[in-house]
Order: structure tokens, then C-alpha cells, then sequence
């Protein structure tokens, strides 16, 4: 028995499953019949045993004095969960309100002398989270970004899968063209409620931002992504000011380098050397352009942020410059390591940093990588420009 069969034989599929930082709650989210909905799970401690305490206590690890009071595992907690989903899945799908961007479904069990209660739910409007979500983000007329500018609001898109990639990167189309398929890069209210109380969120809007900024100010080149023609807003309760939470991009159904060279592996099928020698040309031709004439850097490269275009251009992605491959990441990246060149020789020294610890990057910033406390590209962006 597969852990979604209940909900997806309604259509539905289960995208994430998220707590809290207080350990008092447990978020999913699902989508179906072009509706994403957000549920939510809260202990109850008059109930120990109840499905939405026992649901908290086995997510959060939360020792517990009788084991009826948890899940033997998470997998027997997460058939449990997507199940009480699919049983209030089609009354609530169909409620007018339902997909107000406010939006958090309650899943409880009725307090009721049956051995088996039944599940209920509740919508409820948390409209002061929304609002705090929606402060965090910027009107478009404060974004470096080339005007005119097209604008869609997030209500009108269908959500359709999440993709790879950073934050709610997802498969999106509008309801009058469902052939046209986009993607949506930004930050959403199930991102937010991911993450808010560890003050992530407002370090994901500054990411957003500066990668539209940056794509849209790069010098055009045909293996860089082109910059979004279309923003994505959202508007407060009572307040018809729109302010950016997203961007579209075309979809290209190819896939990553990465997923082409995968399944070539998988199949065992020989990537011939012309393909492989066209792609480093192409892969190198980004990366020389980034630094050559935009005089920034992507910080990000490796196979699985280039895109395969209808044509099989190799097209760079990602240019949040906030994560980098582990392995291919210079020493010097995170401070650990110092670096000069040795005049003359053209050849590199490097030398352990053993001063005080080094910081150039917030206390909220998302990742436990070093680069996410300390940062390079940072300092080589203000002292050698073009050594990024």
C-alpha cells in the first residue's frame, strides 16, 4: 500500500509534509483538480491520543509516555496523515473560500466516545500570517527590472507539480491556456509558513529579488536564461496594492543536463564525444561570459542548473548565488582557507585561516554550509571585481 493511494484516487497528490519551530503543529500540503490546498495538524493535549497530537508527536520526535500516544514510524505517520487528508479532500476542495491565499485547513478528530472518531476540518483565515508574509515582499516599481514589465496575479495561476530547484520553484499555467506551461520562481505562503519563525523567509525575498534583478540586468547571452517577462503579485486583505512574490518563465521540457546524462547512464547509452565536447564548450562560453562581461558570478555551477532547450542549448539557470556544489567548491569559498597568487609563478598559495571566526552573511540566512556564514564572492566582489 503506497502512503497516498486514498488521496491520490481522488486526483490529489501529496507535495510536503513541514513543522513548526515550537513543535505544536504539522503543516502538508497537497494539489488536485487544479487546486493546491494547505492542512494543518495541532496537538492537542487533552487528546494524547488523538490522530492530530499522535501526527505531532511522531513528526517532532516528541517523546511520549505510552507509545499509543505516537506512530510506531513515520511511514505508518504519513499514510495516516495523507489518508485523513483524502477523507476531507472533496467536501473542503469545493468550498468557496477554499483557495483564498489565507488559507490553512484544519484536520482534527471530533471529539466523540466512537473508538474510531471521525475526521473533521475547519477553514481557517490566518490573515495576520498572510499579512506578515505579504510585508516582507517589494512593489515591482522597486525592483531593477527592464519596464514594461507584464504582471499576473498569483490567484489567476494553476499550480500543476513542484519542480527542482529553490523555494516553490513550480509548473504553473493559466486557466485560459492550460497547454502553455510555466514555471514559477518566488516565494509563496507555504514558503513562508515554512520557515518564518527562523527568519529564513525574508533571506529567500532578498535571494528572489536579487536573482531577478541580476538575470534581468545581465548582458544577454544564448546559454544564460533570459530574463522574466512576466511578475507575479499578490495583494493583502482590504489593500489592492500589488506586490511581487513571483516570476514566470517558460518551460522547458528537456530537462537538466544532469537528468540527460542520468538516464544515458541508466540505459546505458553512450553520450557520443561530439555532444559531450559541445556541451563544455557551451558550459564554459556561460561561465566566461558571467565573468568576463557581466563581471558577476553564478557560484552554482554543475550539470543539474543548465536546462536542455528544444534545441539541445545547454541554457544556465539559478542565479540565486547562494549555494554552491559541495564538490567542486573552492577551499577558499568559506573562509576556511586564504588564497594569494604567487607573483610570477602564476600559481596559487593557500593558507588555513585560523583567525576569529568570520561572518559577512546574516544570522538568518538559510543553509548549514560555511559559505552561508561566511562568504567569498562577497569580498571579491568589493576588492577584484573581476577575479568573481
Amino acid at each position: 500500500m503506497g502512503e497516498q493511494d486514498a488521496l491520490q484516487a481522488l486526483s490529489g497528490i501529496g507535495e510536503w509534509i513541514w513543522g513548526d519551530d515550537l513543535e505544536t503543529t504539522v503543516f502538508a500540503q497537497a494539489y488536485g483538480n487544479d487546486k493546491t490546498l494547505i492542512f494543518r495538524f495541532t496537538i492537542d493535549k487533552t487528546r494524547p491520543q488523538s490522530l492530530a497530537t499522535r501526527i505531532v508527536n511522531c513528526f517532532h520526535d516528541i517523546e511520549t509516555g505510552d507509545t499509543s500516544d505516537s506512530f510506531p514510524d513515520r511511514a505508518s505517520m504519513r499514510v495516516a496523515l495523507w489518508s485523513a487528508i483524502a477523507i476531507v479532500w472533496t467536501e473542503c476542495s469545493g468550498e468557496p473560500t477554499v483557495e483564498d491565499p489565507d488559507v490553512v485547513i484544519n484536520v482534527y478528530e471530533a471529539r466523540s466516545t466512537d473508538p474510531a472518531p471521525p475526521i473533521m476540518w475547519k477553514i481557517c483565515h490566518e490573515v495576520d500570517l498572510f499579512n506578515d508574509y505579504v510585508d516582507l515582499l517589494l512593489p515591482a516599481d522597486n525592483l531593477s527590472v527592464k519596464q514594461p514589465m507584464n504582471i499576473v496575479d498569483f490567484k489567476s495561476l494553476i499550480r500543476q507539480n513542484q519542480l527542482g530547484g529553490r523555494g516553490c520553484t513550480t509548473m504553473v499555467h493559466m486557466p485560459s491556456n492550460p497547454q502553455t506551461k510555466f514555471v514559477f520562481k518566488g516565494i509563496d505562503f507555504r514558503t513562508f509558513l515554512f520557515s518564518y519563525e527562523s527568519g529564513h523567509t525574508q533571506e529567500e525575498v532578498k535571494i528572489f529579488y536579487r536573482s531577478t534583478e541580476l538575470v534581468c540586468n545581465l548582458p544577454p547571452h544564448p546559454n544564460i536564461m533570459a530574463p522574466t517577462q512576466t511578475l507575479v503579485t499578490i495583494c493583502k486583505h482590504g489593500d489592492d496594492r500589488p506586490f511581487v512574490c513571483g516570476s514566470l518563465y517558460p518551460f522547458i521540457p528537456n530537462g537538466t543536463l544532469a537528468s540527460n546524462i542520468d538516464q544515458s547512464n541508466q540505459y546505458d547509452r553512450k553520450i557520443p564525444l561530439s555532444q559531450k565536447a559541445q556541451w563544455c564548450y557551451k558550459m564554459a562560453a556561460a561561465v566566461a561570459h558571467t565573468h568576463f562581461v557581466a563581471h558577476t558570478y553564478h557560484m552554482d555551477i554543475k550539470p543539474g542548473n543548465f536546462l536542455l532547450d528544444e534545441d539541445s542549448n545547454l541554457v544556465l539557470i539559478d542565479w540565486e548565488q547562494s549555494d554552491a556544489p559541495v564538490t567542486t567548491a573552492a577551499p577558499e569559498i568559506d573562509g576556511t582557507w586564504d588564497v594569494e597568487e604567487i607573483p610570477g609563478e602564476g600559481a596559487l598559495r593557500y593558507t588555513k585561516y585560523t583567525g576569529p571566526e568570520r561572518r559577512n552573511m546574516p544570522l538568518t540566512t538559510p543553509g548549514n554550509s560555511g559559505w552561508n556564514t561566511w562568504n567569498v564572492f562577497l569580498e571579491w566582489g568589493e576588492k577584484l571585481p573581476k577575479s568573481s
